[in-house]
């Protein structure tokens, strides 16, 4: 607001934002310059010569003009990118996109207005708008904000800004999620999360999946009704940009799914699914490899189809990246890893544990294999963890927290020579690198570690130590930290790959995992949801919520599975409850 208390029309920052969020890609592996993403340019709400876009009819569809509503990202202090999609069929091209904020749902306390000019909205980018609020808005606090297109308004976003660097915090509140196969399930647990008392949403990946034709779903039931889908390019698995563009526009047309990202400013990462499954980097090609994919080895191939789906996620994931059109390697031109400082309770940051981490440590991928150990193997990459390790050491938050895409800890049977990894795609499968960050953390000693991880499709919990024996076969490591696990959306897990029998005790199964791996203290092989971690001066809590993924409606059924606890300056996992 403006020292008399109207609206600030304030001219946005293009060069910073194009720096920051530019929506250019790589195609072929070359810079293919796509234009500039909207920005919101200032307009004098009583100035109808411009065709002010604030007149709007309240009986008109959203859902008609907007049909994958709302969206925010990328908060800082002073504001967040917010987002939204016209329909195709309601694009016209002389037509301005406003945008209005306020600190009131009825928006009667408007604080900021602005209009995206018609020139910048229309197919290049998927008729998407994204609109940087960073500077107009206060730190720490809620906003509603409402997009309008003609005589239609969006239904109304709220949004929630960072507090100041330097501020003291009370607590922080983060509903975390990943893993949500729109084919293998349904979407009520966004509906819970919609009135979930929580600060922000945290989502560690795999927003959205790659396939058309089932390939990842529960081998069991297949299908969910009413979950068919086909890529415009006829392919099974997303190849052209035209493709992951349907899938974003697929799932966020869900009504549960929008009623989530509605109420909550949304932090991403991602994993593999948005773009191939396990999908790595060939050092000695200078290229992706998609190994689900045919062709996927193929240098040329690997490059587009990559390219086309970090294009389609910058699009449509309203975050403040790093992206560089202009440099020549894909390497140089998306960077996904940055930091969010909540005051000085909570240093929260994000990796990319896919673009540059190498290949399955033998070819077979078997659990014989005995490569995990190599020194040259990384999952991070040069640059990103000598970045990573410089957070580390210079964090001072109550509580530094990594949001990290694939488990840390070893899930593994028997012990020293004799120990079997079962998931190499986890950093089982990179031990040295493991190795070094946690005998990093150990020797830095920030004042709580957390580490929040997703990928795994289970619920989780348990210490993180400064080794695990796989190097030096030493086994008297001293912990370091907690790694926290959140379930699946919907995405499969033991319950969906096998048919148990009626009368399998699934608590079976948890005990097994513990009792070969001391470092657990927590496991849920069974049910999809998410967790709630919350920050205090205090403590860490984590709780588990279990939601039906059966049910495709606001009554999806909500379960609280488990809840747990770690004080403040003391490694430790205390059973709060637990179903």
């Amino acid at each position: 607001m403006s020292d008399d208390g109207t609206p600030r029309h304030v001219q946005t920052n293009r060069r910073g934002f194009l720096r920051s969020v530019g929506t250019t890609a790589v195609a072929g592996g070359l810079a293919s310059m796509l234009g500039e993403r909207a920005i919101a340019e200032p307009v004098a709400p009583d100035d109808d010569g411009t065709g002010s876009p604030f007149s709007v009819d309240p009986a008109a569809d959203p859902d008609e003009t907007f049909p994958q509503s709302v969206m925010s990202g990328g908060p800082t202090a002073a504001g967040a990118l917010v987002w939204t999609r016209i329909a195709p069929s309601a694009y016209q091209d002389d037509q301005p996109l406003g945008v209005q904020v306020a600190t009131d749902e009825s928006f009667e306390d408007v604080v900021f207005e602005g209009s995206v000019p018609a020139s910048e909205i229309g197919p290049k980018h998927d008729y998407t708008v994204t609109v940087d609020l960073d500077g107009e808005l206060d730190s720490d606090r809620f906003y509603h904000y409402q997009f309008v297109y003609g005589d239609t308004a969006t239904r109304a976003g709220r949004l929630r800004t960072l507090p100041a660097p330097d501020e003291s915090v009370d607590s922080v509140s983060f509903a975390v999620l990943t893993c949500q196969d729109y084919q293998n399930g349904y979407y009520g647990a966004y509906h819970h999360l919609a009135n979930e008392d929580v600060d922000f949403l945290v989502h560690l990946g795999d927003f959205i999946y790659e396939s058309a034709d089932g390939a990842y779903v529960s081998p069991t039931e297949g299908i969910k009704p009413g979950r068919d889908l086909e890529l415009p390019s006829g392919a099974s698995l997303a190849e052209s940009l035209d493709d992951f563009r349907h899938l974003y526009n697929t799932y966020k047309a869900d009504p549960l799914l929008q009623e989530g990202l509605e109420q909550h400013t949304l932090i991403a990462g991602w994993d593999d699914h948005e773009i191939g499954n396990n999908r790595y980097w060939d050092y000695a090609t200078g290229s992706p490899v998609l190994p689900d994919k045919e062709g996927g080895d193929d240098p040329e191939f690997a490059l587009e189809v990559t390219a086309n789906g970090i294009q389609a996620w910058v699009e449509h994931m309203p975050m403040r990246v790093e992206y560089d059109p202009a440099a020549e390697q894909l390497h140089e031109q998306f960077q996904l890893w940055r930091q969010f400082r909540f005051g000085d309770l909570v240093d929260l940051a994000f990796t990319d544990e896919r673009l540059y981490r190498d290949g399955p440590p033998c070819e077979d991928a078997t659990v014989t294999c005995t490569d995990e150990e190599a020194e040259d193997r990384t999952v991070l990459g040069d640059e990103q963890q000598a970045w990573f390790e410089s957070w580390v050491a210079g964090s001072d938050a109550t509580w530094t927290t990594w949001a990290n895409e694939v488990l840390n800890m070893p899930l593994t049977k028997g012990d020293g020579f004799d120990q079997i990894e079962f998931i190499h795609d986890s950093w089982d499968g990179f031990q040295y690198e493991r190795w070094e960050l946690m005998q990093h953390v150990a020797e830095t000693d920030p004042q709580n570690f957390v580490t929040l991880t997703g990928d795994l499709h289970c619920a989780m919990a348990g210490y993180m130590m400064e080794g695990y024996g796989e190097i030096d076969w030493q086994w008297d490591y001293d912990r370091v930290g907690v790694e926290l696990m959140t379930p699946s959306v919907t995405s499969v897990n033991a319950a969906d790959v096998v048919d148990f029998p009626d009368d399998w005790d699934r608590d079976a199964l948890a005990a097994i995992a513990k009792e070969e791996n001391e470092h657990l203290s927590y496991v849920d092989w069974h049910h999809h949801g998410y967790a709630v971690v919350e920050f205090t001066t205090e403590d860490c809590t984590y709780t588990v919520y279990s939601v039906d993924k059966e049910e495709n409606s606001a009554n999806a059924t909500k379960e609280k599975l488990a809840e747990y606890r770690t004080p403040n300056g003391d490694i430790e996992i205390e059973e709060l409850y637990q179903e």
